[in-house]
């Protein structure tokens, strides 16, 4: 099966309807407020792994979330500091 090009459309949310402007508030609301607790909870992870000596000091922790679980890779703190270059060629 041939993969669909998809053609995406920025939506300006001040232009939508009230009721859906309200819903969009509440969702950004929403995203912001677990982004902060996502960024305090992995602040407090590496410091307690930094305490517990679990984390060598050229180390740094990376997190990942798929699937509603938790998962964390060490990475050189050089390696995990460089830019992504956006999208790239697969094959």
């Amino acid at each position: 099966m041939a993969a669909e090009k998809l053609s995406w459309v920025k939506v300006d949310p001040s232009s939508l309807p009230e009721a859906l402007k309200t819903k969009w508030n509440t969702l950004a609301k929403a995203s912001a407020a677990q982004k902060a607790a996502r960024e305090d909870f992995e602040a407090a992870f590496v410091s307690a792994s930094q305490k517990a000596k679990k984390i060598p000091a050229e180390k740094t922790v990376l997190f990942g979330y798929r699937f509603g679980g938790l998962a964390i890779a060490m990475a050189d703190k050089d390696d995990a500091a460089k830019p992504t270059k956006g999208a790239v060629s697969w094959f």
